[in-house]
């Protein structure tokens, strides 16, 4: 695994050495204790996940899950409230989708515990 350095902050994280030729950098260091997916961008430069602030990683979290919300459950909620309010047959039904479908984002983006 490889960093690009740039006044002495991680800009880039790659695993090989051949990403960077057109990157205005420092220098190049060779890390073989972490991954690429080892670190995480914040705040214009890379650090290791571990050393990541867990509240604000959280939020970002919770941003997302949001998002996907939006696309992804919100119609599914529409859906079921709308067979409910008529008294179609398959409300429960879309009630199940709606809900396995937060479960889904839930179980994909995880909090992290402090």
């Amino acid at each position: 695994m490889y960093k690009a350095i740039k006044d002495n902050k991680i800009i880039a994280v790659s695993d090989t050495d051949a990403e960077f030729p057109c990157l205005n950098k420092d220098n190049i260091v060779e890390d073989a204790t972490h991954t690429a997916t080892d670190y995480i961008e914040y705040k214009g430069e890379y650090v290791l996940q571990k050393d990541y602030p867990v509240e604000e990683r959280n939020e970002q979290i919770r941003a997302e899950r949001q998002a996907r919300y939006v696309i992804e459950s919100d119609p599914l909620r529409l859906d079921y409230d709308e067979a409910l309010a008529r008294g179609q047959d398959n409300a429960e039904e879309l009630k199940e989708q709606w809900l396995a479908s937060k479960d889904k984002i839930r179980e994909e983006l995880p909090y992290l515990e402090k």
